[in-house]
Order: structure tokens, then C-alpha cells, then sequence
């Protein structure tokens, strides 16, 4: 029975064009979350889902074909409308070999997640014998949320808000938390289900402090990113 990684990085991003090669801190961004997964002792082998030579070359040069296989995706199967839980679930038998008990995907946009968040990740997996998903805490409190009706007017998201009890105090506000897209660890028995309709059925939360997980969506997130390694925050 192995545990398996699984990295997707597709070629065609639209908001940011080659996004997942980009260069961050000198480090072409897909290389940060393989290398994190390559260095996790209870992978015993790692995936590459993508529809470019190119960056399965990039990943190959740098890191040896040692745990890497390539999982090579058709344009279609890469198209900027595809969600990646589809992707797995409907192509898992493509993916996945008859030995394959355990599958641990990392989005490549969220380059800070290490090799020890992985572990620990799997280890809550096998403690609570549940998939697992890691998350973190909103920067600011949820209970603030409000819509604008046509009108311009404010409507609590979650009536009575803060800003209608007047309890607008920070610290008296509940923490939320939301998925980062870092960490999923589930079965690979679970995508032969057919009940199955996220990587959050039935899974646990495993919370990552807030540095660790700058999601990459643009130039500015690049930015900060950056300038986070540049000072010492992430090592």
C-alpha cells in the first residue's frame, strides 16, 4: 500500500500567463511545492499532472525522475474550466495504480506548505482514520461580512453582525477558518464513489498558521510572496 503525491499544474492560466513557471525568490513556482512533496518520507512517489512538456522537463531537470512520474493531461482535460476534483475523480484509474492506497494533493499556487505539513497531515489522516484537508484562519473576522442590495444599501452576510449589535470588537469575534488548497489527503478507494462531490466529504481540518500559505493568484501575490522569503519569513 503506498502514499501517493499528486501536484497539477496546468500550462493555460488566463489571469496570470505561465503563472506556474513564473520565477519566485529565482524558484519557477511549480518547483516549490514538488520539492516539498519529494522531500515527505511517506510519499513514496509523486505524481506530476500536466498538459506541458515543458514544465515536466523543468521538474525532471531539476529534481531527477527518482519519485516524479508524469501524469500528462490532454488539452481538455487541462481546460481553464476543468476543476481538479473532476479531473481526479472521473481519471483515477489513469492516475492511480492497483497498489495505490493513499493520495496526497498540493495546488502549486500555494508554494509555502513544506514537506513537514505534509507529514503531519497524513499522520492526522491515519489518527482520526478520516481524509484530511488543511485550512487556516480568515485574516479578518467573518461576522463583518455584508452584501449591497440595488439599492447601495449593507445587509449583514450573517444577521446580527457586529456592525448591527454593536460588538465590533476584534477580539470578540468568533474565529472562522477556510479551506487553502494546500494539503488533501483522502483514500483512493473514496473517488470510485459515486456519492463523492468534494475533497471535503467527510474530512477534517488540518489549520496551518496564515504564513505559510500566501496563494499565488497574480503579480501582487508573487510581491508578497517574495518579499517574504527576501526577509527571512519563510526559509
Amino acid at each position: 500500500m503506498s502514499v501517493v503525491g499528486f501536484v497539477p499544474a496546468r500550462s493555460g492560466s488566463k489571469r496570470l500567463p505561465g503563472k506556474n513557471v513564473k520565477l519566485l525568490a529565482g524558484k519557477p513556482l511549480i518547483l516549490w511545492t514538488l520539492e516539498a512533496f519529494v522531500k515527505a518520507p511517506s510519499i513514496d512517489r509523486v505524481i506530476f499532472s500536466t498538459d506541458s512538456q515543458e514544465y515536466w522537463d523543468l521538474a525532471v531537470r531539476h529534481l531527477g525522475e527518482g519519485k516524479l512520474r508524469l501524469d500528462r493531461r490532454s488539452s481538455d482535460e487541462a481546460g481553464d474550466k476543468v476543476k481538479i476534483f473532476d479531473y481526479v475523480k472521473d481519471a483515477h484509474k489513469k492516475i492511480f495504480g492497483p497498489g495505490d492506497d493513499t493520495f496526497v494533493l498540493g495546488l502549486p499556487t500555494v508554494p509555502f506548505r513544506t514537506s513537514k505539513h505534509i507529514e503531519d497531515s497524513i499522520a492526522l489522516y491515519r489518527a482520526k482514520k478520516r481524509p484530511v484537508f488543511s485550512a487556516q484562519e480568515y485574516g479578518f473576522a467573518v461576522s463583518f461580512a455584508f452584501n449591497i442590495d440595488e439599492g447601495g444599501d449593507w445587509r449583514a452576510v450573517m444577521p446580527p453582525g457586529p456592525m448591527e449589535t454593536g460588538n465590533t470588537r476584534s477580539q470578540d469575534q468568533k474565529p472562522a477558518y477556510h479551506p487553502n488548497g494546500g494539503i488533501y489527503v483522502r483514500a483512493v478507494a473514496d473517488l470510485a464513489k459515486p456519492e463523492l462531490k468534494t475533497f471535503y466529504d467527510g474530512a477534517v481540518p488540518y489549520l496551518m498558521d496564515r504564513k505559510f500559505v500566501v496563494d499565488i493568484d497574480n503579480d501582487a501575490d508573487f510581491i508578497v510572496a517574495a518579499a517574504m522569503v527576501d526577509a527571512g519569513i519563510i526559509g
